[in-house]
């Protein structure tokens, strides 16, 4: 009979309108429901951006499984864009994005990332971040 292994629950809490609660599963070889996060309301958010997504056990101890979404949720000349930042091995910092251009384009992305991760909405101008709002951690 095998013992099971521990998991670790952590919960975020940035206003009384954004609680994201996370419940990860960090021993190596048991899956883990994925986890919903929302920048909706949190430090993240930027008006005409609209990004979601999942965060679980990544396939390797200390890592997570993030899907993120985009939609563009403004008629203009802006696109919109998700920035995932993470650790990298301790010395770097890996940035990855997903980007949507256009009134209800949905576009999305799926990482294997080390923690701690953060999720950002930003504004695109011909391809460029334009505006963004402050980083939110999701793990």
């Amino acid at each position: 009979m095998r013992s099971r292994q521990p998991v670790t629950s952590r919960v975020l809490v940035t206003s009384a309108s954004a609680v994201c609660a996370l419940a990860l599963a960090t021993a190596p070889g048991h899956a883990a429901a994925a986890t919903s996060w929302n920048a909706t309301g949190t430090v993240a958010d930027v008006v005409g951006a609209h990004a979601w997504g999942t965060i679980s056990a990544g396939p390797s101890a200390g890592t997570y499984t993030v899907t993120a979404n985009i939609k563009d949720t403004k008629a203009d000349s802006h696109g919109a864009r998700v920035n995932l930042r993470a650790a990298c091995d301790g010395s770097c910092v890996t940035l990855v994005s997903v980007s949507a251009s256009g009134l209800d384009e949905v576009r999305t992305g799926s990482f294997t990332l080390r923690a701690p991760i953060t999720v950002q909405e930003c504004l695109t101008e011909a391809g460029v971040d334009y505006i963004c709002a402050e980083p939110y951690t999701i793990s």
